[in-house]
């Protein structure tokens, strides 16, 4: 027990950082902060899976499109557009010997099969993608397309189409 008015040694080992260490680690983490949190907060990869997962929808659906109505569908693809059509109705059937698709498929929320990538990315190859009225595609400018580091293959004789 102490006793009042005497003073307390202090201890001889003290332990602690000087402040020029705590500037030096502060500093080294904020480099490696400036450098790598870009990477962290990149959207270009989830984009990129974002387009691949609703082209292949649309791709879907004009499949689907083409075996419930019995009129053929084309999905019309450029570097950062698509549109979904059908072939021209007439009466209660499409017109095959026209050679138009002018009437835009519908999706599931009433609006028009239709979209535009999002900046910086880019699908090839491109063109008109035709399913006929058992589903299959008949046409295209190509089996598998190519979404920066995605690919949708699409099998030719069932009109299956997935995603990587």
């Amino acid at each position: 027990m102490m006793q009042p008015g005497r003073r307390r040694d202090a201890p001889t080992g003290v332990s602690g950082y000087t402040l020029v260490e705590l500037v030096v680690v502060i500093s080294i983490l904020g480099i490696l902060a400036a450098v790598m949190g870009p990477r962290f907060f990149d959207q270009q990869t989830f984009s990129q899976r974002s387009y691949a997962d609703e082209l292949a929808s649309a791709l879907r659906a004009a499949q689907k499109a083409a075996v419930i109505s019995g009129c053929p569908a084309k999905l019309t693809l450029t570097s950062s557009t698509y549109t979904a059509n059908q072939q021209v109705a007439a009466g209660n059937g499409c017109n095959t010997a026209s050679s138009t698709y002018s009437t835009p498929l519908l999706g599931g929320d009433g609006s028009a099969i239709s979209g535009t990538a999002p900046s910086g990315i880019t699908v090839s190859p491109t063109g008109s993608f035709l399913f006929d009225t058992q589903g299959r595609l008949t046409s295209s400018p190509g089996t598998t397309l190519t979404i920066g580091s995605r690919t949708i293959t699409i099998v030719a004789g069932t009109g299956f189409v997935q995603v990587q």
